[in-house]
């Protein structure tokens, strides 16, 4: 198993800065050389020229950002210190902050639940408690009985090891006034319940060593290994340690104490779906707000009927006391937390009274063996160190897998909505479906700041097939737009503009990168004038300083060089996915409509293709071939080479991450069930016009035949109106529920007979979701 060292992501000091400087420089003066240059080509019409202009300074902007943060995030290597176990010692006190840990949960798989919740059950800290938001729909009784019975196992598994400890350490408080202390036997038993615990955790580990399966062994083997096996090896060096060192009285009483709450037992599982009064809404925000709303309030539970409500109530009798936590902790059900996750984002958050949020934006899980989640997953661990060096400039984003967050912050942004006859009180804002980057804004607003923490700490699942990957990342692409205004605000009305330029430089590519990058990328592949494609090879000059840094980021984070050739081919296939997120937004903005929250499937085999994304790249496929075929004839072989090397990207992409053989099966799929609902609206329309035509001129073979093509361009436009709807829309389902983009059972069959019976996913095969942050 392949471990990540904090050291070598964190960078190397001063040759890393100095590296970073060098290739910030040499991109943004080749890029502006090269737009002066074009703009003052003569022979090139003026349309041509802004056209190039345009592309090479988004391009430019969107580099520039990367190599800024790059740069801030080899400043922060210089100067961070190193942080000493005493110093985080009191926290593993029952005085510590109280820190609230929620887990919100849709259609999980069991494993992933009990992961996640063992992960935060085993992290060192002195006074948490853990609950489960499950979200599960009323009406799917075996997802919410797989759900409540993880759960279920977890707590009970954590109670059996904690009935010992506790035992002891009650013993201890009772001895200690005794004259006959034998200060002996306690440090033998303090090594064996230290031995105990960590026996305990290897048998957690074995479990889900020989539960795990093929397509999620990399994952299970990692929590095993990373999350609990290092534990147990800590608990085991601290039994050694007593062992040779000893343990006065004082000692032992710390131990004691440590011991006493080695692991979270207080652990409870709600679901507001179950309660009439509290909001219904499906995103991952909500769920989050009902709770937190819970915060510090009692309650009795009322029943009229089948209808349940809660109603708050006083200092008397209550079915549901929510305390009030100092802290919380939002952690996504497919993520899982290092043990010293929480001792050292609360005492950053101690040494930081500005700072609202606190977090270790996530890696993605090592060692997969698709190829899918393993460039993705590259692309998710370059954006950790940008986000890391956004924090230099004070312009980091909340990055909703995981974080923690102070409770007073929240109550500082919260806001009462409208929920249909209701009103719900909202922490989280649910404008945009990246509710984390919508209330970052929200917190700057309030004078807050977010940080992140320069050790990684955390780690979240990457989707293993395109389909689902699709769906991750469209969601990723739709909100920016939304948001940025926002931003633009906020930063017009708060003094020291120019000294916080660098800062608005980061947030705006972080949002808008998107639109800039991904529009100037297509248009410079598309664009054609044949007296302008020589210039075009010039681009990926201006641009290889940001290739070179990005390459060897790559190294660092232990991929290869050669990946950096795969993710280049991955993002020309996410084009079309993130064209889709930002018609998404622009329709969400014209329309005042909200996006659906479609959560990301994490399945084994693999999720339906959305046919506009395999569609437009077999397009750009065949007109990057076109381009350097009509090159070769005109014998204009420079203009060539560009299209050429997009050619090798889109046929590699094409190949690897979607799979020509999967992408007709799931074409012809949508084709043979898009069809019916496309050709009876429009044989309807058809019906219509033929029968007012017959109105006015009485029937004739003539006016019949007059209808006909109306009828084929009717269904011709209704039919490619179901095929590329998904590019256009958000979903429908008011559930948020993927799952109608995955193959059923009948489908399943028909893939079958066409001999692709690998890679369907039913259903009930499809019940774990991710959602992101900073997906």
């Amino acid at each position: 198993m392949r471990k990540r060292s904090a050291i070598h992501i964190e960078g190397a000091g001063w040759i890393d800065t100095a590296l970073a400087a060098i290739v910030t420089m040499l991109s943004l003066s080749m890029t502006l050389a090269l737009v002066v240059l074009v703009v003052n080509i003569a022979d090139v019409p003026v349309f041509h020229r802004v056209i190039y202009a345009f592309i090479l300074l988004s391009l430019l902007f969107c580099c520039f950002s990367y190599e800024l943060s790059r740069y801030g995030l080899a400043r922060r290597g210089q100067r961070r210190a190193h942080v000493a176990e005493s110093a985080l010692e009191h926290l593993l006190a029952p005085s510590a902050p109280s820190i609230a840990v929620l887990i919100p949960s849709y259609r999980e798989e069991p494993r992933v639940i009990a992961m996640t919740m063992l992960s935060a059950a085993v992290a060192r800290y002195g006074n948490r408690r853990i609950v489960l938001l499950v979200d599960d729909p009323a009406t799917d009784l075996p997802s919410l009985r797989s759900s409540r019975a993880a759960a279920q196992t977890v707590i009970e598994s954590v109670r059996t090891i904690m009935r010992p400890l506790r035992a002891a350490a009650q013993t201890w408080q009772a001895s200690r006034s005794l004259a006959d202390l034998n200060l002996d036997v306690h440090r033998e038993q303090v090594c064996a319940l230290y031995q105990l615990a960590a026996s305990w955790l290897d048998e957690q580990a074995a479990d889900f060593r020989n539960a795990t399966t093929p397509a999620f062994r990399h994952v299970d083997c990692f929590f095993a290994d990373q999350v609990l096996g290092d534990l147990a090896e800590l608990y085991r060096d601290k039994a050694r340690q007593l062992v040779q060192q000893g343990a006065d009285e004082r000692e032992l009483d710390v131990h004691y104490a440590i011991l006493r709450d080695l692991f979270c037992s207080d652990i409870t599982v709600f679901e507001r779906k179950a309660y009439a009064n509290l909001s219904h809404a499906p995103n991952k925000a909500m769920n989050l707000n009902a709770y937190i709303g819970l915060m510090g309030k009692r309650f009795r539970i009322t029943r009229r009927g089948k209808v349940v409500r809660l109603l708050e109530c006083g200092d008397g009798w209550a079915d549901l006391a929510v305390a009030r936590p100092d802290l919380v902790l939002t952690l996504d059900a497919d993520s899982v937390i290092l043990h010293d996750y929480m001792l050292r984002l609360t005492h950053a958050l101690q040494e930081n009274p500005q700072a609202a949020v606190a977090q270790t934006p996530y890696l993605t899980f090592p060692d997969s063996t698709s190829v899918v989640e393993r460039v993705a997953g590259a692309t998710t661990d370059i954006q950790y160190l940008a986000h890391q060096g956004s924090t230099f400039f004070n312009a980091s984003y909340w990055v909703g897998a995981n974080a923690l967050i102070r409770y007073k912050a929240l109550q500082d942004i919260a806001c009462d909505q409208t929920e249909g006859a209701q009103t719900v009180r909202v922490f989280i804002q649910d404008r945009t479906v990246i509710e984390d980057t919508g209330s970052t804004i929200d917190l700057l607003g309030a004078g807050w700041q977010v940080h992140n923490h320069l050790t990684p700490l955390a780690y979240s699942a990457t989707p293993a097939d395109f389909g689902a990957l699709a769906i991750q990342r469209k969601r990723w692409s739709n909100g920016g737009l939304i948001i940025f205004p926002t931003l633009l605000k906020h930063y017009l009305k708060t003094p020291g503009r120019l000294r916080r330029l660098p800062e608005l430089v980061v947030r705006t590519n972080y949002l808008l990168s998107p639109l800039l990058g991904n529009i100037a990328v297509f248009v410079l592949m598309v664009w054609s004038p044949s007296d302008s494609r020589t210039l075009l090879m010039w681009t990926p000059l201006a641009i290889a300083p940001y290739f070179c840094l990005y390459a060897s980021d790559l190294h660092r984070l232990g991929y290869r060089l050669s990946d950096l050739f795969r993710v280049c081919a991955l993002n020309l296939m996410l084009l079309p996915v993130s064209f889709a997120g930002i018609l998404a937004s622009l329709r969400q903005m014209v329309t005042g409509r909200k996006g659906s929250f479609t959560r990301t499937p994490k399945v084994a085999d693999r999720t339906f293709i959305p046919p506009y994304s395999f569609l437009f790249n077999g397009m750009m496929l065949l007109l990057m071939a076109f381009y350097v075929i009509q090159g070769v004839v005109s014998e204009k072989y420079v203009g060539t080479i560009v299209p050429a090397i997009n050619v090798i990207l889109y046929a590699y992409g094409l190949h690897s991450f979607i799979g020509f053989r999967n992408g007709f099966a799931d074409l012809a799929l949508a084709i043979r069930h898009a069809m019916p609902a496309a050709m009876f609206p429009a044989a309807a329309g058809a019906r219509a016009v033929s029968l007012r035509t017959v109105a006015r001129s009485g029937p004739s073979s003539a006016a019949v035949r007059e209808s006909a093509p109306l009828r084929r361009i009717a269904a011709a436009i209704a039919f490619f109106a179901v095929l590329l709807g998904p590019a256009l829309s958000v979903p429908s389902q008011s559930s948020g529920d993927p799952r109608h983009l995955m193959i059923d059972d009948r489908q399943a069959a028909w893939l079958a007979t066409q001999g692709h019976p690998q890679g369907t996913a039913t259903p009930s095969q499809n019940t774990a979701s991710l959602s992101p942050g900073s997906d």
